[in-house]
């Protein structure tokens, strides 16, 4: 027998994959093929997958914490009694405390439409806080939300027929497999590819890499637009026709004028020169944004500048960041009309001065492993240590996190429960097919939640509405969704449409190079570059390693060890040799690793891993060192704008 699956994670790929049960149990998965961007690979890690199903280290039965906090030691209960003890903290709470004292942190250690939504209709009904899912794309979403009204770009197929291709502070060859194939594709039908990036990554060595400073791509990018208003390159017809504010962009993009460029960036006064001769020459054209360059301090003006090339040529549309190309009813999936009041908010990159301040008296975790994953870790462990704060964590490993609960609760892989997939990528919805019963006494988020919900006798019908019929319905009512479910349970897939790309959702209805409201909420009328500096010697690049999800798989991939690379006139400087273990640290605290000299990372920038679990790697990992900065754009974090020194 074989099903239909597709995976959940954090990627940009969102693959759809053929499962194969014998005998109840998963048998053998493998790639779509008839998916037309899954085509017939899968990454690394969807090739272990099985493995990890499996896997000996899953967390099978509730637990309750026996020890202190954070030594790891549990007794087994059953569910009963787990959800009976959750449900008295709860009613506890909220009558000594106000609901607003619990707090719900869930993430994207699981994208399903479902099980990633379906939780908030429980916490909306018990009328929760909430913790805003801020941390990871946030700045880049605002900076394009400011200019063209959404973030909505070029498709995978569109990428492909363009000429130029310019990959501008992403790493497809290790974030997205599928992506990095479709640029050798389109390179050999005779693309020409740039990639930016102060690292040179895997991606960098198919095109033409400009290797630049750190955090200075809105210098590269105003200039760009200053050289190419100064040269009567831009569209000034388009510019006319499509935008507002062009008179106030190109008066402050002045002082970018080619020496400052280089002397900024890094990057040659001639390799500038070239990448606008071709950027301006060759069409179509794409600008592929990674997520990485905009977790910094200045993250949002970067992308918010680099957003801005396209439009200053006349290349409609001609960029990609996250694309959504859903319609869903998130009101309905997320049960808004169970809470008559707006929901206590608490900022995903603040995490640790939230606990601190002591309001939070219960936190529930599921599809997340804050204590691997979120920044100033010493913090962040300071409040899950407190003794009044009662902690419940739904998953499927002991991590780092679990060890810290009270309540550890046992979740399912995606092979043991029902779901749909989107991509923030790609152009197609997946189905999600329960293959297997789950294993051990797991349960899925959906039905954790409504078991919690009949423990509480709360009566709403919405909190236990079932998953396909959820899903349907999202479907039903969808008018991007090309078919109905029928088409989707048939092949395992659903092509979305195309959205108009051509009118703006900004206040204008036009693309803003200079913004009103954006000025209004502190973000600035116009794009700037702020330097981002700190007072010790090293920039810390933290991205995530090609065979980890974040930290998921690193129990199954022991082998990641923490290492920071570095160059080697630096390492001769700080006396470090290939091999040798050294300590990073800053204000924050600090983290132990081991030194790999590398040419690809510049003089002054160092690069670790993340988000290893630190109770396999010594007690610590890079997130003990990196910061917890908010920036103004989106609330997002600015995690590669830490700066250590080195012991």
């Amino acid at each position: 027998m074989y099903l239909f699956n597709s995976c959940p994670r954090d990627c940009y790929d969102t693959c759809s994959m053929i499962t194969r049960v014998r005998g109840e149990k998963v048998h053998s998965v493998e790639a779509n093929s008839k998916h037309p961007f899954t085509k017939r690979t899968l990454c690394p890690k969807g090739r272990n997958l099985k493995r990890y199903v499996y896997s000996k280290d899953r967390v099978l039965h509730p637990l309750r914490r026996v020890g202190r906090k954070g030594a790891g030691q549990f007794e087994r209960i059953s569910w009963s009694e787990a959800l009976k003890e959750i449900a008295k903290e709860i009613e506890r709470i909220s009558s000594d405390h106000g609901t607003n004292s619990i707090l719900q942190l869930g993430h994207a250690g699981n994208m399903g439409i479902i099980q990633r939504n379906f939780p908030h209709r429980f916490f909306n009904a018990i009328g929760a806080a909430r913790v805003r899912e801020t941390i990871c794309s946030d700045a880049g979403e605002k900076a394009l939300q400011v200019l063209y009204g959404s973030s909505q770009g070029m498709l995978p197929d569109e990428i492909e027929r363009c000429r130029l291709i310019v990959v501008w502070g992403m790493n497809p060859a290790w974030s997205s497999p599928h992506g990095f194939e479709m640029l050798k594709r389109a390179k050999k039908a005779g693309a020409k590819i740039y990639v930016i990036d102060p690292i040179r990554t895997e991606t960098a060595e198919i095109g033409t890499h400009l290797q630049m400073r750190p955090a200075t791509d809105a210098v590269l990018a105003l200039g760009c637009i200053n050289h190419l208003i100064e040269n009567r390159l831009h569209d000034e017809e388009y510019l006319e026709l499509n935008t507002v504010g062009f008179d106030k962009l190109a008066e402050i993009v002045k002082k970018f004028d080619m020496r400052s460029i280089s002397k900024i960036t890094g990057i040659s006064v001639r390799n500038v020169e070239d990448f606008i001769g071709d950027y301006t020459s060759m069409r179509p054209s794409c600008i592929m944004m990674g997520y990485g360059m905009q977790r910094n301090r200045n993250g949002g003006d970067m992308i918010r500048s680099i957003g801005m090339l396209p439009a200053i040529i006349g290349e409609r549309g001609g960029f990609y960041y996250s694309n959504d190309l859903t319609d869903f009813d998130m009101d309905y999936l997320r049960g808004s009309s169970l809470t008559s009041r707006i929901r206590e908010e608490h900022v995903m990159v603040d995490l640790g001065r939230t606990l601190k301040a002591g309001k939070a008296k219960m936190l529930f975790v599921y599809g997340s492993n804050p204590l691997a994953t979120l920044p100033n870790q010493p913090l962040v462990r300071e409040g899950f240590m407190r003794n009044d704060l009662f902690v419940v964590v739904h998953d499927l490993f002991m991590t780092d996190t679990a060890d810290h609960a009270d309540i550890v609760l046992p979740a399912t892989t995606f092979f043991e429960h029902f779901d749909i997939n989107a991509s923030y990528f790609h152009q197609y919805l997946s189905l999600n097919e329960k293959a297997i019963e789950p294993i051990g006494e797991a349960k899925c988020n959906s039905d954790l939640f409504r078991a919690l919900a009949a423990e509480m006798e709360l009566t709403n019908r919405e909190l236990f509405e079932e998953d396909e019929k959820i899903a349907r319905t999202l479907i039903e009512k969808s008018k991007a969704a090309e078919g109905r479910y029928e088409p989707l349970a048939k092949k395992g897939f659903l092509r979305l449409k195309t959205p108009d790309r051509i009118s703006y959702t900004t206040p204008s209805g036009k693309i803003e190079l200079y913004s009103s409201v954006a000025e209004k909420e502190g973000l600035g009328g116009l794009p700037s570059h702020v330097e981002v500096r700190g007072r010790l010697p090293y920039q810390l690049i933290s991205p995530v390693h090609k065979l980890l999800s974040r930290s998921q798989y690193h129990n199954q991939k022991r082998d990641v060890k923490p290492i920071v690379h570095m160059n080697p006139k630096d390492a001769k400087n700080e006396n470090v040799d290939s091999g040798s273990d050294v300590t990073l640290r800053n204000e924050f605290g600090e983290t132990h690793v081991t030194a790999e000299l590398s040419e690809k990372v510049p003089e002054g920038v160092l690069l670790c891993y993340s988000a290893l679990w630190p109770k396999l790697c010594g007690g610590t990992n890079v997130n003990f060192v990196t910061t917890d900065f908010v920036q103004r754009f989106g609330q997002c974090s600015a995690l590669n704008s830490t700066f250590v020194e080195i012991l």
